[in-house]
C-alpha cells in the first residue's frame, strides 16, 4: 500500500471542519487524524473508484450463479458453476464516522505520537553515525574506536567495568564526565604485546608507572563509560600510512607491530583481546560507538594531548592539534549505519448480540435506539483498550530506562520494589528526627523535586528534550494538585468515554494524566515526551480504526455487529526508552494520600 500519496495540506482542509464538529481540538490531532481520514477514505472506497477505463480489452466477469456460492467442488480445485456451498456473502465494511470517533475518544492518543499507516505494515528507515567506517568491526576491521559489550569467558564485564571505574576514583585531578575522562588519561593492556603495567595514568605532573612512548602494542587508550548502555570505551593505536624503515624491514610503508596495539595483522581484534587491565579475557564482544551518542572530542583533534606535542597533562581533545599533528596524522571518518524497522499491524476486535424482544421492549419503555447504543459501547470498548495498552507500553519503557540507566541512590546496587534511584521518593524520611519538622506539603514538594530531577535527566540522557505528561494513580495526582504552582486542567473534552484516561492539571509544563485502571496503592509515577515520528520513542501507526462487519443473526434474527481496529503500538528510534522514566513512592506513614 506503499503507492498511496496523498497531499497532506488538502487533507488538512478536508477534514478539519468536519473533525472539529465531532470535538476534535489541538492542531496536532488535527493534522494526523486529517491524512488519517484521506488514507481511510480511500481504502473505504477503493472497490467504488475501480474502473476499467485504459486498461484496454477487459469485460467484466459474469459469474452464473449467486454470489456467495464456493464454487470449486470435487475434486479439490475443480471449477464447477453449477454446484457447491454456500457462503456468507458479507463484506466487512470500514466505518469513517466511527474510526473517527475511536480516534477523537482515546486520550491515549495525546501521549504518543501518530504516524498513520496506508497499508498493514509500515517500514521505518533509521540512519546512525559511528565512530570510524569499518565493516566487521571485530573480525575483519579495525576500529579505532570501541566499545566491549559482553565477555565470553574469564572475568565478568562488571567486574572490569567496576575495576575501571575503581582505577579512575583513585587519582585526585582525574575526572569521569559524560564525555569522558578530564584531568588526566588512562591507559591499560587488552592484549599481549605490551611490556610494562597493566594500569597506568598520565596528567598534572603524575606518572604513576611507566606509560605508552614508543611501543603500544597491547595497549589501549581507555576513554570513560558509554552514556547509553554504560559499557567502557576503548581507543586502539593504530599506525598512519607514513613511511618507516625498521632493522628487520627496509621497506617504506611497512606494518610495525609496535605502532599497533593489535600486533597481528591477520588474526581478528577479538581473538588477540585477551586480557582487560589485570583480568583475563576471552571471547569478548565489541560494537561501534554512535557519534550521536557518545560524544568522544579526542576523535577530531587525533588525540593529541594538549598544546605541546607529547604534552599528556591533558585530556584527549583538550586542545586542537599543532602544525605537526597535523601533518603527520589522518582525521578521523564517521560514517552512517542504516537500518529498518518494520511494523505490521495488529487487531482488536468485539461484538454486540441483541434479541428482537430487547430491541422492542427498550425502544417501548425508554425510547431508547439499543442497536446505536450497542455501538458506542463497542466504540468505548475498543477506545479503552487502546489506550490502555499505550499507557502500558509507556510503562513499559520508562521501567526499563529505570532499571538500565537510572544512578542508583547511596547504599543501593540494584533498583528494587521500594525506592533504588535517586529520583525515587522515601517518605520514611520525614519520619525521623529533622529539625524543623516536615510538613506533609514539604513531602509533596519534595515529590516534585524527584519528577524534575528525572524530567533533566530525559532531557539529557534522550537528547530531544524535557518531559511534558507524567501519568499516575488517583492518590499521588490527588497529592500533587495540592501544591502551590499547581494549574487545573483547562479545556475538558467532550468527546472522552467512560473510564478513559483523563488529564486533571498541569505543573509546570508537565501534564498530569490519571490512570483510572491503576490501584490506590499502586504508587508509580511514569514520565514521558510525545515527540515527532521521526524521533526516539513510542508511536501509535492506525490502519483501520473501524472495521465493521454486520449481519441478522438467523437464531435471532436480530441485528449483530462485529467492530474492529487494526493498529500498532511500537517503540521506535534509537534507545526510546530515554524518553520515559518510571518513578517508584514508597510512603509508608500514607503521608501523600
Amino acid at each position: 500500500m506503499s503507492h498511496i500519496r496523498i497531499d497532506k495540506q488538502k487533507a488538512l482542509k478536508k477534514w478539519a471542519p468536519v473533525l472539529e464538529n465531532m470535538g476534535v481540538a489541538g492542531e496536532e490531532r488535527l493534522d494526523w487524524m486529517s491524512e488519517y481520514a484521506e488514507f481511510h477514505s480511500i481504502n473505504e472506497n477503493a472497490y467504488v473508484n475501480a474502473t476499467l477505463a485504459g486498461m484496454g480489452a477487459v469485460s467484466s466477469p459474469q459469474p452464473s450463479t449467486f454470489a456467495g456460492y464456493n464454487q470449486l467442488t470435487s475434486p479439490v480445485g475443480t471449477l464447477n458453476s453449477q454446484t457447491g456451498m454456500f457462503g456468507s456473502g458479507d463484506l466487512g465494511q470500514n466505518l469513517l464516522p466511527v474510526a473517527m470517533k475511536i480516534a477523537a475518544q482515546t486520550i491515549g492518543l495525546d501521549l504518543v505520537a501518530v504516524k498513520p499507516s496506508p497499508g498493514p505494515k509500515l517500514d521505518l528507515l533509521y540512519i546512525d553515525f559511528q565512530y570510524d567506517d569499518v565493516a566487521n568491526a571485530g573480525t575483519t576491521g579495525r576500529p579505532q574506536v570501541f566499545k566491549i559489550t559482553a565477555i565470553g569467558s574469564g572475568t565478568t564485564l562488571p567486574v572490569v567495568k567496576a575495576s575501571l571505574n575503581a582505577y579512575v576514583n583513585s587519582f585526585s585531578g582525574l575526572t569521569l564526565t559524560v564525555d569522558g575522562l578530564q584531568g588526566g588519561r588512562v591507559f591499560l593492556t587488552v592484549a599481549t604485546g605490551t611490556s610494562g603495567a597493566t594500569y597506568w595514568k598520565t596528567g598534572a605532573g603524575e606518572v604513576t608507572q611507566t606509560g605508552p612512548t614508543t611501543v603500544f602494542g597491547g595497549a589501549v587508550e581507555f576513554l570513560g563509560f558509554s552514556r547509553i548502555d554504560g559499557h567502557p570505551i576503548f581507543r586502539s593505536y593504530r599506525q598512519a600510512n607514513s613511511e618507516r624503515t625498521v632493522s628487520t624491514n627496509s621497506y617504506p610503508y611497512a606494518f610495525v607491530p609496535s605502532d599497533n596495539t593489535f600486533v597481528s595483522p591477520t588474526s581478528s581484534m577479538v581473538a588477540q583481546i585477551n586480557i582487560i587491565g589485570t583480568y583475563s579475557v576471552g571471547g569478548v564482544t565489541i560494537e561501534m560507538v554512535s557519534a550521536l551518542d557518545d560524544h568522544l572530542p579526542g576523535f577530531s583533534a587525533n588525540w593529541s594531548g594538549g598544546p605541546d606535542n607529547g604534552n599528556t597533562k591533558y585530556s584527549s581533545g583538550s586542545y586542537p592539534m599543532d602544525r605537526e599533528q597535523d601533518d603527520n596524522t589522518y582525521s578521523g571518518v564517521i560514517g552512517p549505519k542504516v537500518s529498518s524497522k518494520s511494523i505490521a499491524v495488529g487487531t482488536i476486535e468485539v461484538s454486540s448480540a441483541l434479541r428482537r424482544t430487547e430491541i422492542e421492549d427498550i425502544k417501548a419503555n425508554t425510547g431508547m435506539d439499543i442497536v446505536q447504543k450497542m455501538e458506542s459501547i463497542l466504540v468505548n470498548e475498543l477506545s479503552q483498550t487502546i489506550s490502555k495498552q499505550i499507557v502500558s507500553k509507556i510503562f513499559e519503557m520508562g521501567s526499563l530506562n529505570r532499571t538500565s540507566s537510572a544512578p542508583l541512590k547511596s547504599g543501593f546496587t540494584t533498583t528494587n520494589a521500594t525506592a533504588s534511584t535517586i529520583f525515587d521518593l522515601d517518605t520514611t524520611y520525614a519520619g525521623t528526627s529533622i529539625v524543623g519538622g516536615e510538613t506533609t506539603h514539604a513531602v509533596q514538594r519534595k515529590l516534585i523535586t524527584k519528577m524534575a530531577h528525572a524530567s533533566n535527566f530525559i532531557a539529557t540522557e534522550g537528547r530531544v528534550g524535557p518531559a511534558q505528561f507524567a501519568v499516575t494513580n488517583g492518590g499521588l495526582a490527588a497529592s500533587l494538585m495540592d501544591i502551590a504552582g499547581y494549574t487545573i486542567n483547562p479545556t475538558k473534552s467532550k468527546v472522552n468515554g467512560s473510564g478513559q484516561l483523563y488529564p486533571v492539571g498541569q505543573i509546570g509544563d508537565i501534564q498530569i494524566y490519571v490512570d483510572p485502571y491503576m490501584k490506590y496503592n499502586d504508587n508509580r509515577i511514569v514520565l514521558g515526551r510525545k515527540n515527532n515520528p521521526d524521533q526516539p520513542g513510542i508511536i501509535f501507526v492506525p490502519y483501520l480504526m473501524a472495521q465493521s462487519i454486520s449481519l441478522i443473526s438467523e437464531a435471532t434474527f436480530a441485528p449483530r455487529l462485529l467492530l474492529r481496529s487494526r493498529y500498532a503500538v511500537a517503540e521506535v528510534g534509537w534507545y526510546p526508552q530515554k524518553q520515559f522514566m518510571n518513578i517508584n513512592v514508597f510512603d509508608p506513614s500514607v503521608l501523600l494520600n
